[in-house]
């Protein structure tokens, strides 16, 4: 199976310096440093630092770990267990799926989030969107979610809670699994003009509005 490139655009495709980033140890380190603070929104970055230093003071203050030590073990609980983490292994040769047991898992997670009392709206976006479910030569895709936080001040907690649950119930299912959490809908503006937006939670009709008003496709 071939490796599951990503695009750099900095170099040129199969150059040197960009199948040296593509192999498996830069790509694990850069993901794991990172652990996609580029595409959160300002109230996931907030609650990323406050989590982190959560961690951070309990193994520290609790466990009685040095310092560095506190740091590189916070930031590695996190990227395991908190972030994207079959997102970024999906990329590598040795990655391997059951597909029936992928749609399955999509469709429970997306009935999880339409069910949820926490989130008022949600839309999917990527390849997913447009077929509904994975098909076996997309065995590698992921299901790109974007949730909103609402006007409410619990909304903040309830729903960055809600998504980092989403994420240790995928990391324990083998799901790749692209959530993130967003102050409002512009995010919409930044999507590629190929990716349909599939709206499954949209209790108020904030997102259709939105999109009609901004003349969107959806």
């Amino acid at each position: 199976m071939k490796l599951y490139k990503r695009k750099i655009y900095f170099f040129k495709k199969n150059s040197l310096f960009d199948n040296l980033l593509n192999s498996l140890i830069p790509v694990l380190l850069i993901n794991w440093f990172l652990q996609g603070i580029r595409g959160m929104g300002f109230s996931e970055f907030l609650f990323r630092i406050l989590f982190e230093t959560i961690l951070i003071i309990f193994f520290y203050f609790v466990i009685e770990f040095n310092l560095f030590f506190s740091l590189i073990i916070s930031h590695t609980v996190l990227w395991i267990f908190f972030y994207q983490f079959w997102c970024i292994i999906r990329y590598f040769p040795f990655y391997n799926n059951d597909i029936k047991k992928m749609n399955k898992i999509c469709k429970k997670l997306i009935r999880k989030i339409q069910r949820s009392e926490y989130l008022d709206e949600a839309a999917i976006i990527g390849s997913i969107s447009r077929q509904k479910h994975i098909r076996i030569e997309k065995m590698r895709s992921d299901l790109d979610i974007k949730i909103f936080i609402s006007n409410r001040f619990l909304s903040f907690f309830t729903t960055n809670f809600f998504m980092y649950y989403l994420r240790f119930y995928s990391f324990f299912v083998k799901f790749p699994l692209d959530i993130n959490v967003y102050d409002n809908f512009n995010v919409f503006k930044k999507i590629a003009k190929k990716d349909k937006i599939l709206i499954i939670l949209d209790k108020k009709n904030k997102i259709h509005n939105y999109l009609k008003r901004n003349e969107i496709k959806f």
